[in-house]
Order: structure tokens, then C-alpha cells, then sequence
């Protein structure tokens, strides 16, 4: 009996069904792999949060330092004896900012140390100040505790403002070399956000507080799309005359397309005559500050050389004449 041969049809039918099926077993089981890697992934990121969540509750368990729980009863003080109206909540928030201190807890931290301080004061005149006002009239007293009581308010600002001048004095130490590096970087063809990056990790050790304030400023230009606004604020925060025209010289460039290069290269030129500007005023203030010192304590000291072996020889002269 003769098997008729499969036709070049049949064949080609076939080698396409062949085809269908391989495909469809691939498929199944490209699935089938796709989804058990997605489950494993879901499994290892379930317990990454798990093993985060317990370290989290561990740490929140843990006993906390010293420092934690005196902030802690620091916070709850504030909380509780509100003493700040809201101009000078405001007042103390930008002192705060401008010291370099952003924590959200630390006005009212300020307004604890407020209660304290008063406290200490008026503590401090009674028993010091009041035995010496025995004999006076009470209303003087009463006018030295009042005193006490409104410096130690107010001396936990008087401290803000320390610290806040000291840090403006450092950024406007450092502020002409950042504005050379920012000069190189944007004629390198780095964006504004990327350079202030750039110039304040490269800043990070010889100018930290400049440094915070730019990586301040380049974090927030990644998250808002107004640049004037995010200079604005860095101007605001640092609160330095040559910050707001490097602000106001960015601005311009921005807004009119002018080239920031040159522009920035002008103002760093202006900085840096400006600091050793700033530099020969002190050397020549310095001649004034030393006269008292040498008077004081160099001046004797001369006059004793000097003096000292004729006086001596002329009292042992008037000893042997007498």
C-alpha cells in the first residue's frame, strides 16, 4: 500500500502549527518566570519594610541620651508657657534660620530657655541684689526684679543674634571664592541647580555654613521650577548685601538672557575688592586697638628696664652720702 507523501502545503502547515505552539509555550512560560521574579521581588521588599519597620520600634524603644530627654522637656516647656507674641515667634524663627538652626521644634526650645533664664535672673536679684536694697523702698526692688526678668527674656535672643552675625560673617569671608568656582562651573556648561551643587561639595570643609546655604538652595531649584523665588529665599536667609546682588545679578541674567558667565565674573571681582577692602580697614584699625594693650602691659615693663638700674644706683648714692 503506498503512503502518499505530505505535499509542500502540508508541510508548511506543519512547520507553522510547530511554530504556534513553541511560541505559545514560550510565552507561558515567559509569564510564568516574569511572575514569580515579581513575586520574589515583592517578598524581599515586604521584608526590607518589615526589618526597617523593627529597627524603626527598636530605636523608638531604645532608652534615649540625655540630650533627647532634655530637648524633650525642653519642647514641652516651650509648649506649655507660650511667652513669644506672633511677631516675635517670627522674629525668632528668622534669627533661627539665619543661625542655621531649621529645626521646627527649636522656637519654642528658644521660648524654654526664656522661661529659664527670666527665672534665673530674677532668682539670682533676689538673693544677690535684694540684701543690699534692704533699706530701700520696695518699688526698687520691685523695678530690679522687673529688670532680671526682662534680660534673661531677652537674653536667649541676644545669643540668636551672635550666632546669626558670626555665620554672616563667614559666608561673607568665603562668598568671593564660591563665586569663582561658580563662574567655572557654569562655563563649564553646568545648569544653575548643578553648580551651586557643585561649589558647595567642593566648599563643604573650608566654608560648611556657605556650603549648607548653596546645597539648600540647589535642593530646592530641583524640587520648584522658580528660580527667582529660590534665590529670593537664599538672600533672605543669609541676609548679606553681596548675597542679594549675586541674587539680583542672577535674576537679571535669567529673566533678560544675558550671559550669567560674565555677569557672575563681574560680581566676583567686586567681592574680592570689596573683602580686601574689608581687610585693609582692619589692618588699619589695628594700630588703634594695640595702643591700650601696650600701655597696659608693655609700657611698664620698658619703663622698669630703663628706669630700673638708675634708680638703683642712685639710692645706693644717697646711701653712702648719708
Amino acid at each position: 500500500m503506498n503512503i502518499p507523501m505530505p505535499t509542500l502545503g502540508q508541510w508548511l502547515n506543519l512547520l507553522g502549527m510547530a511554530l504556534a505552539v513553541t511560541g505559545a509555550l514560550l510565552y507561558l512560560y515567559a509569564r510564568s518566570n516574569q511572575r514569580a521574579q515579581m513575586l520574589a521581588r515583592l517578598r524581599a521588599e515586604v521584608a526590607r519594610k518589615g526589618s526597617q519597620l523593627a529597627d524603626t520600634v527598636n530605636k523608638s524603644q531604645a532608652p534615649r541620651g540625655w540630650r533627647d530627654r532634655l530637648t524633650a522637656m525642653l519642647y514641652h516647656l516651650g509648649s506649655a508657657v507660650p511667652i513669644f507674641s506672633p511677631a516675635q515667634q517670627k522674629e525668632v524663627r528668622q534669627k533661627l534660620v539665619r543661625s542655621g538652626i531649621r529645626n521646627i521644634k527649636a522656637p519654642l526650645i528658644v521660648s524654654a530657655f526664656s522661661v529659664l533664664c527670666a527665672a534665673g535672673m530674677v532668682a539670682a536679684a533676689i538673693l544677690l541684689l535684694w540684701p543690699s536694697l534692704e533699706d530701700q523702698p520696695i518699688a526698687l526692688k520691685l523695678i530690679v526684679g522687673v529688670m532680671a526678668l526682662y534680660l534673661g527674656l531677652l537674653l536667649p535672643r541676644l545669643v540668636l543674634d551672635r550666632l546669626a552675625a558670626s555665620r554672616r560673617a563667614q559666608i561673607q569671608d568665603s562668598l568671593p571664592d564660591a563665586l569663582d568656582l561658580l563662574v567655572i562651573c557654569t562655563n563649564a556648561g553646568l545648569s544653575m541647580g548643578m553648580a551651586l551643587h557643585r561649589v558647595a561639595s567642593e566648599m563643604a570643609d573650608t566654608a560648611p555654613a556657605l556650603a549648607d546655604e548653596l546645597t539648600l538652595t540647589a535642593s530646592e531649584m530641583q524640587i520648584s521650577g522658580d528660580v527667582e523665588q529660590v534665590l529670593n529665599n537664599l538672600a533672605e536667609r543669609t541676609n548679606l548685601p553681596a548675597m542679594r546682588s549675586m541674587v539680583s545679578t542672577l535674576t537679571n541674567a535669567l529673566q533678560f538672557g544675558t550671559s550669567i558667565v560674565q555677569a557672575l565674573r563681574v560680581l566676583a571681582r567686586s567681592e574680592r575688592t570689596a573683602r580686601m577692602m574689608r581687610l585693609e580697614e582692619q589692618a588699619a584699625k589695628l594700630a588703634v586697638k594695640i595702643t591700650f594693650p601696650m600701655m597696659l602691659f608693655i609700657m611698664p615693663t620698658i619703663i622698669i628696664i630703663a628706669v630700673g638700674p638708675a634708680i638703683l644706683n642712685m639710692g645706693k648714692l644717697l646711701k653712702g652720702i648719708l
